[in-house]
C-alpha cells in the first residue's frame, strides 16, 4: 500500500484584545434589522477595511504577507471553513473549470446559504452551548427540544444577540413552540451557579467559576462580583410544577399512587422525563443569600446582596425582588455599551473562519491587574474595526463570515514556519489548523454519498420509544396528546400504550424532517427525493444529523468530538485509534468497500489511467497531481480496482487529508 506524507507544522497562536464599544442602550429584540450582509458595495468595502488594518499590522511587526492561495487551496478551504466539509468532486472541478473573475464572491454566497452552512454551525453553536440529545447525569431526560430551536435558530439565520436573549429570558415547557431555549438552563438543572459561571464563559470570555467560592487569584474579581450576577437568575427554576408532573411522578417514584405494575411505571417515568418535566419557570429574583461559607471581603454569610452586573448597567435591590430580573440581565448583556458581550463572539468568528483567535482563549480574557499583564491582541486597530462591523451587520453571524471570507487576509497562503504561541500572530498567512472530528467525517461522507448535505436523519425528530415500545409518532407528536391531560386521562394512555403494545419490543426509526433547512437555500426543495440514497448506510449523515454528541466508541468521538460536559470541549489531539479507524475501521467499512461511493463514480467516469489518478486527487485533495505524485500513483491506477483502492487509502491517510491549509 503506498502512503504519502505531506508534513506541516501545526501553529496555534495567542493574541491580545483591546477594547471597543459604542452605540445607544436599547432593547436588543426591538432594533431595526439592516441586511448590509446583503449588500455586495458593503461586504467589499468592509473587507478592504480590514484587510488595510491587518496589513498595517504586518509593516508594524515588519514581515511580508504569504503569497495568495491558488484556487484549489483556496477553494478547499472554503468549503472546510464555511460548511465543514471538503467539496465533492463535481463541485471541484466546476470551480476550477469556472473562468469568471467573480466566481469566489459567487461561491461564498452560495455556500453561507447552503445547507451545509447550516449543519456546520449547528456544530459551532452545540460545542459553545453544550447542547446534547439527552440532558442530566443519567441521559434520563430529552434535549431533543434544545437542540431543535438551535438547528432553527441557525436555518433562519437568527442574529447572535437575539438567540442570547432567548436563551437567557427563555420560560415555559420546553415542547411548546418556540420554547426549546429553556434547555439552556436545563442543560444545568439544580446547578444555578455553575449555569452562571457558564454564561460568563460564554458570553463575556470570563472565567468567573473560582470566584463561586473564593477570590479570583488570577483575575479582578471577587467573591461578592460572582454572587451579585447569580442574583439575576437565582429563584429560577427549571422542570414543571404541573398537576401532570406530580400526578405521573407518584406513579412511578413512590407515594400513595405508586403503579404496581413495572413496565406501567418504566412508562410513568418516560412521562415524566421526556414530556411533563421539561421547562423553565419563574423569574429571577435580583437578589441572593451569600452561601453559609462565605469568607471574603464585600459581604457577610447569609447577607443578601442585590444583582450587580460586573460592567456596569444593571443592578437590583437587596430590599426587595426585582421585576423581570432575566430580562433586565439579558438586555445589558446584549447591549452595545456591554464592553465584552461583542469583543467576544467577535474574536470566535474570526477564529473560525481565521483558524486563530486574535487572543486564546477565545472565552478567557483577562483583565490587568497589579499582577498581571492581561490579555493583550495581536491587532487593536483591526479588531476595534471588527466590533464596529459586528454591531453594523447586528449581530449578522453569517454577513460577518461573509466580510471575512471576502478579504485577502483569508486568501493568503499556508504559513509554513514555525508560530511561537506566546506571542501574538499577526495573521500574514494561515496557519495551519486540523480538521475537526466532524469535518473529517463530513468530508469522507462526501466521499461516498450523493447530496451529503440534504440527506437527513432523525436526531431531531426520531420515534418515541417508550418503554421499548415504538409508537411510531416523535416526542412533539406525543406532547400534543398529552400535554393537557388529565390524571384518569393520563392512566387510560398508558393502557392504551400497554394493549396496543404489550410485549414492550421496538426502535427507532427513520423519520425524515427537511422543516429546518436553510431559508435561502435554491437546492432545498429540489432534495425531495430521498431514492438517491437508498442501500447507503443509514450511518452515513453528517455530523449533525446524529445523535448529540456521537457514542464514546463512535468514529467522531475517536476523533475528538467534544462530549459537550464543557463549553468547546473538543480535542485536535491525535492517537492511535485513529490511526486505526483510517487504515482498516470506517475507511474500509464505509469508503473503500462502497462500491458505490462518489469517489469511485468519479474515478471510474474517467478514460484513462491517468484522468483516474487525477480524478481521484480532485475528489479527495481538491487539486491535480504533480508530475511527481502523477509518476508514483500511476502504476497503481493501472492495476485496476485493487490499484485504485490502494489509491484512495494512500490520499485518505496524508496530512494534507486531515489538514486545512
Amino acid at each position: 500500500m503506498i502512503r504519502i506524507i505531506l508534513s506541516m507544522k501545526t501553529m496555534f497562536a495567542t493574541a491580545t484584545l483591546v477594547l471597543s464599544f459604542g452605540g445607544s442602550l436599547h432593547a436588543q429584540l426591538t432594533k431595526k434589522e439592516v441586511k448590509l450582509g446583503n449588500d455586495p458595495a458593503y461586504i467589499k468595502k468592509t473587507a478592504l477595511e480590514v484587510d488595510k488594518r491587518m496589513g498595517a499590522g504586518f509593516q508594524r511587526a515588519k514581515l511580508a504577507p504569504v503569497t495568495p492561495s491558488d484556487d484549489s487551496k483556496w477553494l478547499r478551504r472554503v468549503y472546510l471553513d464555511s460548511v465543514g466539509r471538503i467539496p465533492s468532486y463535481d463541485e471541484a472541478k466546476a470551480f476550477l473549470e469556472d473562468k469568471a473573475a467573480d466566481k469566489r464572491e459567487k461561491l461564498i454566497d452560495r455556500l453561507l446559504n447552503s445547507e451545509g452552512y447550516v449543519s456546520h454551525t449547528y456544530n459551532w453553536y452545540a460545542d459553545i452551548l453544550r447542547a446534547t440529545s439527552r440532558l442530566g447525569n443519567d441521559d434520563d431526560r430529552n434535549g431533543i427540544p434544545y437542540l431543535r430551536w438551535l438547528r432553527e435558530a441557525v436555518a433562519a439565520n437568527k442574529p447572535w444577540d437575539k438567540m442570547t436573549f432567548e436563551l437567557l429570558t427563555s420560560t415555559g415547557g420546553g415542547w411548546e413552540p418556540g420554547k426549546g431555549a429553556v434547555g439552556y438552563f436545563e442543560r444545568d438543572r439544580g446547578m444555578p451557579l455553575d449555569n452562571m459561571a457558564n454564561t460568563t464563559r460564554i458570553f463575556l470570555g470570563t472565567h468567573m467559576e473560582c470566584a463561586q467560592c473564593h477570590d479570583h487569584p488570577y483575575d479582578k474579581w471577587k467573591q461578592t462580583d460572582f454572587y451579585e450576577m447569580a442574583a439575576f437568575t437565582h429563584g429560577l427554576k427549571t422542570g414543571s410544577n404541573s398537576e401532570q408532573k406530580r400526578y405521573v411522578n407518584e406513579k412511578y417514584d413512590g407515594k400513595d399512587g405508586l403503579e404496581p405494575d413495572k413496565a406501567k411505571r418504566d412508562v410513568y417515568r418516560w412521562l415524566m422525563e421526556n414530556i411533563y418535566d421539561f421547562g423553565v419557570y419563574g423569574d429571577g429574583k435580583g437578589n441572593i443569600p451569600l452561601p453559609m461559607d462565605f469568607k471574603e471581603k464585600g459581604g457577610k454569610p447569609s447577607e443578601v446582596v442585590a444583582a450587580k452586573s460586573i460592567f456596569p448597567g444593571a443592578r437590583g435591590n437587596a430590599s426587595r425582588d426585582m421585576k423581570e430580573a432575566r430580562e433586565k440581565f439579558a438586555e445589558w448583556m446584549t447591549s452595545p455599551q456591554n464592553p465584552r458581550f461583542t469583543l467576544i463572539i467577535t474574536n470566535r468568528a474570526w477564529r473560525r473562519v481565521m483558524g486563530v483567535g486574535m487572543f486564546e482563549p477565545v472565552d478567557k480574557f483577562a483583565e490587568k491587574t497589579n499582577d498581571a499583564p492581561g490579555t493583550v491582541i495581536s491587532n487593536p486597530a483591526a479588531m476595534e474595526y471588527l466590533q464596529q462591523v459586528m454591531r453594523e451587520v447586528n449581530f449578522d453571524m453569517k454577513a460577518f463570515q461573509k466580510v471575512l471570507f471576502n478579504t485577502r487576509t483569508y486568501a493568503l497562503g499556508t504559513n509554513t514556519q514555525p508560530v511561537d504561541t506566546k506571542m501574538p500572530y499577526a495573521f500574514h498567512g494561515r496557519v495551519v489548523k486540523r480538521m475537526s472530528a466532524e469535518q473529517v467525517w463530513d468530508s469522507m461522507t462526501t466521499l461516498v454519498i450523493p447530496d451529503v448535505d440534504y440527506r437527513k436523519g432523525n436526531a431531531l425528530n426520531h420515534t418515541a420509544v417508550v418503554a421499548g415500545r415504538n409508537l411510531g409518532k416523535s416526542g412533539y407528536d406525543v406532547w400534543k396528546e398529552v400535554i393537557n391531560m388529565k390524571p384518569a386521562e393520563i392512566s387510560a394512555w398508558v393502557d392504551n400504550l400497554m394493549k396496543a403494545n404489550p410485549k414492550g419490543s421496538g426502535s427507532e426509526a427513520m423519520m425524515m424532517d427537511k422543516s429546518m433547512m436553510a431559508s435561502n437555500d435554491p437546492a432545498a426543495a429540489s432534495q425531495t427525493d430521498g431514492a438517491k440514497w437508498n442501500g447507503f448506510s443509514k450511518d452515513l449523515l453528517r455530523a449533525a444529523e446524529l445523535r448529540s454528541p456521537t457514542a464514546p466508541e463512535h468514529f467522531l468521538r475517536k476523533f475528538g468530538q467534544s462530549s459537550r460536559e464543557v463549553i468547546e470541549g473538543a480535542s485536535s489531539e491525535s492517537d492511535v485509534t485513529q490511526v486505526l479507524s483510517l487504515i482498516n475501521g470506517h475507511v474500509e467499512k464505509s469508503i473503500i468497500s462502497e462500491s458505490r461511493a462518489m469517489v469511485y463514480k468519479a474515478i471510474d467516469a474517467a478514460s484513462t489511467p491517468e484522468d483516474k489518478v487525477k480524478a481521484a486527487f480532485l475528489a479527495i485533495l481538491t487539486r491535480y497531481p504533480t508530475p511527481a505524485e502523477m509518476d508514483l500513483m500511476l502504476p497503481e491506477a493501472k492495476k485496476g480496482r485493487d490499484g485504485i483502492k490502494n489509491l484512495i487509502y494512500a490520499l485518505l491517510n496524508t496530512n494534507e487529508f486531515i489538514f486545512i491549509l
